[in-house]
């Protein structure tokens, strides 16, 4: 399953984008028992299962990438989109950014209408930290890049809501008011789920729904967006070598 969006044929979109991110919210974690995975708690788990400190970032990746998508893992994506906007923030030195993962975003027009497909227009980007809120300067206007590319995709250009879906450790309790503030200008939507310990299951992690950040993205053309989450049970890993 993609991302999905639908276009709404009524006025109640907005207690319909209200309650999805109110839930969310709500229930940051997949399960009231679970308990909010700290990027030490990560160095933890990763040390338990012989996953090298420095290799913490790239486990917590995997797992996510594998695990948001219940049965359909996303692809680690190795490709570089253009950012004008982070190449003039850093004076020329850096020119791209590469999400962690690339999918398309698939919209349905509701109820019964055609579907349509845009590449490369929804990026999830995972972050194993102890404590950001993920500013558009992050990282060299990493983030800034980020929306910059997708204001760019193909769903933009066709008048869709591009996404960008952070999957990230728990200390990042929010995300920074001015990424919000610059995606939401941008035509961008805002994602943010977090992962938690499952107890007694031998560090198995699940993360939860993600929280749409900016729902007066989808205000502003009567969208409703398919709820992104929760992922299913899983460990953070580093592949075997082949």
């Amino acid at each position: 399953m993609n991302y999905f969006q639908k276009t709404a044929l009524f006025m109640g979109v907005a207690t319909a984008i209200n309650g999805l991110t109110f839930a969310a919210q709500a229930q940051f974690c997949a399960d009231p028992s679970h308990t909010a995975a700290t990027k030490a708690r990560l160095d933890q788990i990763a040390l338990s299962q012989g996953i090298p400190i420095n290799q913490v970032g790239r486990a917590f990746q995997n797992f996510a990438l594998a695990t948001i998508r219940p049965g359909t893992p996303i692809p680690e994506n190795t490709r570089l989109f253009p950012s004008k906007k982070r190449e003039d923030k850093t004076d020329g030195e850096i020119k791209n950014v590469q999400p962690d993962g690339v999918l398309p975003l698939v919209f349905v027009n509701f109820p019964a209408g055609p579907t349509e497909t845009y590449a490369d227009s929804v990026f999830y980007e995972v972050k194993a930290l102890k404590g950001d809120l993920l500013p558009p300067s992050y990282q060299k206007y990493q983030i800034l890049g980020f929306i910059d590319a997708l204001g760019n995709s193909p769903a933009k250009t066709a008048g869709r809501i591009p996404a960008i879906i952070f999957l990230t450790s728990a200390d990042i309790r929010e995300i920074s008011f001015a990424t919000i503030t610059e995606a939401l200008f941008n035509g961008v939507a805002v994602w943010h789920a977090i992962g938690c310990e499952i107890p007694g299951s031998s560090n198995q992690l699940q993360l939860g729904q993600a929280s749409l950040r900016n729902p007066a993205v989808y205000f502003l053309q009567l969208t409703i967006p398919e709820s992104i989450g929760p992922g299913i049970p899983g460990r953070i890993f580093i592949p075997n070598p082949t």
